[in-house]
């Protein structure tokens, strides 16, 4: 497939599975052997995944800011946004506004996502929504073995 096809799978994916929330899609998208971290593989694991992030953001936003592709990988920069009304893991809804940055890479495969590398900012979340205290952010790292000095 061409770059611009592996950008048009990985811009519906974002569109219909992870905005408007159609979790069918991921048939349609996801190659079988996709892995997802701690989760599991194929289109059950991504269904899995994004009903996790749509309870504890309803209203999730994914916006595009910039695509790129090379050969069968797609790199995406998105921001997402959303507001915490459902529990995220055995944090419970806080029903406030959140703004995430993601880096993401697709591996594109017979018109189906095959392969996931990503980086958000799941320190920044979690200080939006009261999770981790905000002066984490600000204080400098510390060496356990210089903690004491």
């Amino acid at each position: 497939m061409s770059t611009e096809s592996n950008k048009a799978v990985v811009r519906r994916f974002i569109a219909e599975v992870w905005n408007a929330g159609n979790l069918d899609a991921a048939d349609e998208l996801v190659h079988p052997e996709y892995a997802i971290s701690g989760i599991g593989t194929g289109p059950d694991a991504v269904r899995h995944n994004v009903s996790i992030y749509r309870t504890a953001f309803p209203d999730l936003e994914c916006v595009v800011e910039q695509l790129i592709a090379e050969g069968d990988w797609v790199a995406v920069r998105l921001t997402l946004r959303g507001t915490h009304l459902g529990p995220l893991g055995d944090i419970l809804a806080t029903g406030k506004p959140v703004t995430m940055k993601e880096l993401v890479f697709w591996q594109v495969e017979s018109g189906k996502l095959r392969a996931i590398w990503s980086q958000g900012d799941a320190l920044g979340l979690r200080i939006q929504i009261g999770a981790i205290p905000a002066s984490v952010w600000h204080s400098p790292f510390i060496p356990a073995e210089e903690q004491d000095r």
